[in-house]
């Protein structure tokens, strides 16, 4: 059984954060914690865990599970009200199309700010490329993924990310924003991105925006390695047709009443 948990009840003025502190500590390969892992995790108190969890658990957020915790299923209906999520169910088909042709990684994200976060992916078994798992985020300007969406933000919303200082994650990562202003203008115009080396030092990886309206509410990619080709011809324009089709489905969705779930670029 769980460690069982008391009744005393808190209510100090954070305690949304140190929940959401909790929470995060829950990922694709720590998916069961105990208290001492998730309060060790999370840099909070064992006390302080042990008045949350079990806040969380009477709220249904999380759920005991054998000696320990997981996320409790009713979270499931709030990933599923995410407009995304629409946009993920409708990409699955094309997404496994691309997958099964191609042979390599495929994944599907969304773009938050200066940060790219995997929403989904479909992999190759045995393969020992890098991919990251859904939830997981990412510096926008060292990824295809990123970069492709980035190329369809606002002027605004490009100011905002390239006047951050952009930190490179290989040696390879473009961090002149100049540089990333000019590769941005150029995919805006082609319609795909291209990283080769910048995320992982033998990885490369071509993308293409999923746009609904003028903007990238989302991106497509493919992982691939100089040995297995690189990034070619056939690659570009089988990940820019998966994604034109998804973006035409997505359009077929809005019509049908859910207008406001990718609003336009005013």
């Amino acid at each position: 059984m769980y460690e069982q948990l008391s009744d005393t009840d808190d209510r100090p003025t954070s305690i949304l954060s140190k929940a959401f502190d909790v929470l995060a500590v829950f990922n694709a390969d720590q998916r069961v914690l105990t208290l001492t892992e998730i309060a060790r995790a999370s840099g909070l108190p064992k006390s302080t865990t042990h008045r949350l969890l079990r806040r969380l658990i009477s709220l249904g957020v999380l759920e005991p599970h054998g000696a320990g915790f997981k996320i409790g299923l009713s979270m499931r209906r709030l990933g599923s009200a995410m407009p995304i999520e629409s946009l993920r169910e409708s990409a699955l088909p094309h997404l496994g199309s691309l997958h099964r042709w191609s042979q390599r990684h495929v994944h599907l994200g969304g773009l938050r700010g200066d940060r790219v976060i995997f929403v989904e992916r479909f992999l190759v078994p045995g393969r020992e490329l890098p991919s990251a798992s859904p939830g997981t985020d990412l510096p926008a300007h060292t990824t295809a993924l990123g970069k492709a969406m980035l190329a369809f933000a606002t002027d605004d919303e490009l100011d905002t990310v390239l006047t951050k200082p952009m930190v490179p994650v290989t040696p390879k990562t473009v961090t002149d924003a100049r540089v990333l202003r000019a590769e941005l203008h150029d995919i805006r115009t082609h319609r795909f991105a291209v990283a080769v080396g910048e995320s992982h030092t033998d990885v490369s990886c071509v993308a293409a925006p999923i746009l609904i309206k003028g903007r990238a509410v989302s991106a497509i990619s493919v992982s691939t390695t100089a040995a297995e080709g690189g990034v070619d011809r056939a690659l570009i324009d089988a990940v820019r047709v998966t994604a034109d089709r998804i973006s035409r489905d997505n359009q077929k969705v809005l019509a049908e009443g859910h207008e406001g779930w990718f609003p336009a670029i005013d």
